[in-house]
């Protein structure tokens, strides 16, 4: 084997007051070869990030690397000075960041932002660094990058931002590329681009590939090892085929354990107790002893040393594991009650938004976000929503529940329409209706106490007899998601992700809704933190008999907790039906694409990937005929001319394609 291009050796990296600090990453050991890909796998606040800032030397102001190496083939890059480290970063080492809209500048052109790294670091095209700009884009695959190149951030979609980010990262011509959580939120579609642009990258340019994730899938499909971080310590490392045959910690066991999917329906997932401990803890145990069902009294009692599993896989546990991983989760959530009355039924609902140009702001056309969405929910149900970002997901949600004011169509909820209630009357059923926004700390004010912010529905409505008795709800409510009543009196910043999360759950049960609407509730949950939501989500669909449209891009959720799912694309549903009928015979080509893209843990369930070309079309301007012909691998001449007539399959399963009106199942 070659020499590893980078060695990192007993890096400590130590935040906050010298006193009592927090040792974000206390003494890792890791090595990264040239051409390989090395996955740093854990959840939220085990120190992966840190590790990365520590060896670009990117820590915050409190932060400081008080032990260890890093060794960049020969060199060691912490003692460097800044002005000789300023050359390397950038150069022979690039880093792609988590969130591409707050790393480009949003003021800047993209080329200009290329050009500094150029500039910086390729002497050989500084002088002339456009031609060097406009050839990044194109190798990163963005369309007409002589036009591009010129536009700022916000002209561009989440994955082309995230392509400028790879670009950017590349002009320093590295030998090892930092990529941290480079496809959270991102949808399937834009991610399988991502993930196979940087395998290109790689195979092109020789590169050695630090991901950082916490996506078991994206691990799969991308790594050659793995290392599994756990409280600022590295507890597992082996190559990829050993690691998905079966993890020999507890820890990585129990990730693959919480993973939701069409084989785990109708039972719990299983759940990691607790939270990774806080790290300004002195550890003289097992660190992951608390949560671990195997742990023995010696796991706490000493620090568990390394154990040589051979053929490079070293695990740090007293009592490894080995084999396949089976869930003991086997409690069930109970049988699927079937639907005997619908609660929900949209009729051809439309939201348009007017487009005003010239100095009289006059209508010049409109985008048209929802062009006629039909669905059907019904009692105790779960019906998933799933598409691409800018599809009309969000807007049909807020629409239903007039948040956005439809434009047409009928929003039936027990036989009333919503769509034509008086605001006095639509407020009245505001309690039957409620929403869980995508990000719960944006949900919530951050000056006021959990306990008030989960009140406020009870005090417009009216609900509760004076404080007192809304204090003894609220404490219910809090206690029912699996929160301690004296959390009311704490606000949202103290709570982790996950915890704020069930803030907002609690939040809309307050008012005792029959349909709640969920937007995107676990994107970038850990899977851990996950579980525990969609537990949530089923015992309390199962205990209080809750509908859901549950709005999401993740397709082993869908699996896991839909009863009937949805398909969208630019405005309109392509696809619906039972969630057997659309997960396993997709019909519609572009379901078949989003299928085909989900990152998986089975090789054995793994598809060929159809690749999508370019972007969703804008909603302004909608092509002719069938919205999805431009990006359809098997588009006819009929495609580009008229839209298609939805087509029955069989019994609740129909799509709108035409390449089905001949071929009929």
């Amino acid at each position: 084997m070659s020499q590893p291009l980078l060695r990192i050796r007993n890096l400590q990296v130590w935040l906050g007051d010298p006193r009592r600090p927090v040792r974000a990453v206390d003494g890792i050991d890791l090595d990264l070869y040239p051409g390989e890909t090395l996955a740093l796998l854990g959840e939220s606040g085990c120190g992966k990030s840190m590790t990365a800032f520590g060896v670009m030397r990117l820590l915050p102001p409190s932060g400081r690397v008080t032990a260890g190496q890093v060794l960049l083939g020969d060199q060691d890059l912490l003692r460097l000075p800044e002005c000789e480290m300023r050359a390397v970063r950038g150069g022979q080492l690039g880093m792609i960041f988590q969130e591409p809209m707050t790393s480009l500048n949003p003021v800047m052109r993209i080329g200009d932002q290329i050009a500094e790294s150029i500039r910086l670091h390729d002497p050989a095209h500084a002088a002339a660094p456009r031609a060097r700009a406009v050839e990044l884009l194109d190798a990163v695959g963005i369309p007409d990058p002589a036009r591009r190149i010129d536009e700022y951030p916000h002209q561009l979609s989440g994955g082309m931002k995230q392509r400028v980010m790879v670009a950017i990262a590349l002009a320093g011509r590295p030998r090892l590329l930092i990529a941290d959580e480079p496809t959270t939120a991102l949808d399937v579609t834009i991610q399988a681009q991502v993930l196979g642009l940087l395998k290109k990258l790689q195979r092109d340019h020789e590169l050695a590939v630090l991901l950082i994730s916490h996506d078991l899938g994206v691990v799969a499909e991308t790594a050659d090892r793995i290392a599994v971080m756990y409280a600022g310590q590295l507890v597992e490392v082996c190559d990829r085929q050993t690691f998905f045959k079966g993890p020999a910690h507890p820890y990585a066991r129990k990730l693959f354990s919480a993973l939701p999917g069409f084989d785990k329906r109708g039972r719990r997932l299983e759940i990691i107790p607790g939270m990774v401990p806080p790290l300004d803890t002195r550890f003289s145990a097992c660190r992951f002893a608390d949560r671990c069902d195997h742990a023995g009294e010696d796991c706490r009692q000493q620090p568990p040393p390394w154990r040589d599993l051979g053929n490079g896989h070293r695990v740090r546990c007293l009592h490894p594991r080995s084999g396949l991983v089976e869930s003991a989760a086997a409690a069930s959530r109970g049988e699927e009650t079937r639907a005997a009355k619908t609660l929900l039924e949209v009729r051809d609902l439309k939201v348009h938004f007017p487009i005003h140009k010239g100095v009289l702001r006059r209508v010049k056309g409109h985008v048209k976000a929802v062009d006629g969405v039909s669905l059907r929910i019904g009692g105790a149900r779960t019906l998933a929503l799933v598409g691409e970002s800018g599809c009309g997901k969000t807007t049909v949600g807020k629409g239903i529940l007039r948040l956005i004011e439809p434009s047409a169509g009928q929003v039936l909820f027990d036989g009333e329409d919503l769509a034509r209630l008086s605001p006095r009357a639509l407020r009245r059923r505001r309690a039957d209706m409620q929403i869980i926004f995508q990000d719960p700390a944006a949900s919530m004010n951050p000056r006021m106490p959990v306990g008030e912010i989960v009140a406020e529905g009870l005090r417009a409505q009216g609900i509760g007899t004076g404080r007192e008795d809304r204090q003894r709800r609220v404490a219910r409510l809090l206690e029912q998601v699996g929160l301690p009543a004296d959390s009311a009196a704490r606000y949202p910043h103290e709570f982790s992700g996950g915890q704020r999360q069930r803030i907002c759950i609690a939040r809309a049960l307050a008012v005792d809704p029959r349909l709640i609407v969920c937007d995107e509730p676990t994107s970038a949950l850990d899977v851990s933190v996950q579980a525990q939501i969609l537990n949530l989500f089923g015992e309390l669909q199962q205990r209080l008999s809750l509908s859901y449209l549950f709005i999401t891009h993740d397709i082993s959720v869908v699996s896991f907790i839909a009863h009937e799912v949805a398909v969208m694309y630019l405005g309109r549903v392509v696809e619906q039906g039972s969630v057997e009928q659309v997960l396993e015979r997709p019909a519609h080509p572009y379901t078949e694409a989003l299928l085909s893209a989900v990152p998986v843990v089975d090789p054995a369930s793994r598809r060929q990937i159809i690749r999508l070309e370019g972007d969703m079309p804008s909603p302004a301007d909608p092509p002719r005929g069938c919205h999805f012909h431009p990006r359809c691998p098997r588009a006819m001449a009929v495609c580009r001319t008229a839209y298609p007539e939805t087509t029955e399959l069989e019994p609740g399963h129909q799509a709108a394609c035409w390449l089905l009106t001949e071929k009929r199942w």
